[in-house]
């Protein structure tokens, strides 16, 4: 879980820091792009995760000691 949180937390740092050059070519205020593209990024980072849990964990059948 905290993994999937920190993940989280750095895409949405790399969301706030487009925010601004972005939203100002999509003609978005300064506060709603910091919304949009930090929650966003929060989104991106959490499903990511869950994606590589999903995907790239290993596939044993044996109880992990």
């Amino acid at each position: 879980m905290r993994k999937r949180l920190l993940v989280s937390f750095v895409f949405g740092a790399l969301g706030l820091a487009t925010a601004l050059p972005l939203g100002d070519r999509l003609g978005l205020t300064t506060i709603q792009a910091m919304i949009a593209f930090s929650m966003a990024g929060l989104f991106v980072g959490y499903v990511l995760t869950i994606f590589l849990d999903i995907f790239a964990t290993s596939t044993t059948t044996e109880p992990e000691n």
